[in-house]
């Protein structure tokens, strides 16, 4: 599984829910998402409500894209979340399409967080606050049955 953007990593795995990825965009990376894993986007849909400071407790509930995608590995999503200050954020997919590993997703005008959410358990190939880059930089693989 590849990294969905470029930023600082943060891993949660919340109790009951997929464990996230999330990445920190900062204003001097890239600012397209990529797709992770190659599979089918099952729906692009927009979340949220209002626009916060990532500092805000009610940041990650604010505006955003989510990508359902369907791959060999599971049902995963790429969350892309804006923020007070970057408001505009553009998805390129759509549902029924195929999609390949490191192809773009979309992007966050001027940065923000991206968060990919994976099913099942992985293992985390990555370390807390290290530097991943989009569509290179590898996450995580699934943990053997």
């Amino acid at each position: 599984m590849l990294a969905p953007a470029d930023g600082l990593i943060e891993l949660r795995r919340p109790a009951g829910r997929p464990a996230e990825f999330i990445v920190h965009l900062r204003l001097t990376d890239v600012h397209v998402q990529r797709v992770p894993f190659p599979g089918r986007v099952v729906a692009v849909e927009t979340a949220g409500r209002g626009h916060f400071y990532p500092d805000d407790p009610h940041y990650l509930t604010g505006v955003q894209a989510v990508t359902t995608i369907d791959s060999a590995l599971g049902v995963y999503r790429v969350r892309q979340i804006t923020t007070l200050i970057t408001r505009r954020l553009e998805t390129y997919l759509e549902p029924g399409r195929a999609v390949a590993a490191g192809e773009r997703l979309g992007r966050i005008r001027l940065g923000s967080t991206v968060i990919l959410e994976l099913p099942g358990d992985w293992e985390a190939l990555v370390a807390p606050r290290q530097k991943v880059y989009g569509g290179l930089t590898p996450l995580a693989r699934a943990k053997a049955a």
